[in-house]
């Protein structure tokens, strides 16, 4: 009689047990289905809204990386020319005066601008979500911005990070980048040109970086440019049109011919390495001998 008993007391644990093991499981399978459909929905929420956002300023960004990529090989072959240098910045005022050098800061301006854009237009996504083509093409974007910004590329070489010589402090980018917008956009080089000759003091640090200018092998303003233009030229050959692609054999003999005085070396390895970008740059850690 007793051993009837405790066989029925497990027959009825046993009829309850499995039925909640069911239960149980069920609810925890639809607990985490839930849980891992949410999470999907969130990831592609936001790399759809980040891709769309990109693809909205990449037109204009390599419209103004080309601009300023032909300026610079322009440049690189009449650098001695001196085109970019002006002893009175006052001078500059004057209407029809000094074009090369308005027309180069209108254009770093005006890349600035776009790689200001390209960043500010994702700041409401999680940049973590974005996809692999994505997450590179941002770091190209924060690495071109940071030539002009790092002070890792003065690695080994006397220099006052105190002063906007040859770099600008980071956050004077944006004030730069205001100055020549207008209704969401860049302002036209006319309209450039009517508030320059009236007043550029809100870019002046931009306009001494262009006039000071020159050949000498320690002209860091020029160290940093030719490298900044190896790097930029690298961009354009990803994720610009056939047009805008340099092939090697061009970019390895403008590095002989023209670029080899670059004594900021060990800075670019530094850099390269502190963006994460330095898979992307063969040419340049091959052509320059890093």
């Amino acid at each position: 009689m007793g051993n009837d008993y405790i066989q029925t007391l497990v027959n009825f644990g046993i009829s309850i047990l499995i039925p909640a093991a069911f239960i149980s499981f069920y609810w925890m399978r639809d607990k985490y289905f839930i849980r891992y459909k949410i999470q999907r929905e969130y990831v592609f929420k936001e790399r759809i809204g980040i891709k769309n956002k990109l693809a909205k300023s990449k037109t204009p960004l390599i419209k103004a990386a080309e601009e300023l990529n032909f300026r610079l090989w322009n440049l690189s072959q009449n650098i001695n020319e001196g085109w970019t240098k002006c002893e009175d910045l006052e001078q500059l005022k004057i209407k029809g005066n000094f074009y090369y050098i308005k027309s180069s800061v209108y254009r770093l301006l005006t890349f600035f601008y776009w790689l200001e854009r390209s960043e500010m237009d994702i700041y409401d996504f999680d940049f973590s979500m974005a996809d692999k083509k994505d997450a590179l093409y941002l770091k190209y974007i924060k690495t071109l911005k940071h030539f002009f910004c790092d002070n890792d590329l003065f690695s080994g070489i006397k220099y006052d990070y105190n002063y906007e010589n040859a770099h600008f402090f980071k956050d004077h980018i944006s004030v730069f980048t205001k100055y020549i917008s207008k209704d969401n956009c860049n302002m036209s080089y006319e309209e450039f040109l009517i508030k320059f000759e009236n007043n550029f003091e809100e870019i002046s640090p931009i306009v001494k970086y262009i006039c000071s200018l020159d050949s000498s092998e320690d002209n860091l303003q020029y160290n940093v440019l030719m490298s900044f233009h190896l790097f930029l030229m690298l961009f354009l050959n990803k994720y610009g049109l056939d047009y805008h692609y340099t092939p090697k054999k061009k970019f390895d003999k403008l590095i002989k011919e023209k670029y080899y005085t670059i004594i900021i070396k060990t800075g670019l390895v530094k850099f390269f390495d502190r963006n994460k970008i330095d898979t992307e740059v063969k040419w340049i850690i091959k052509g320059l001998k890093l």
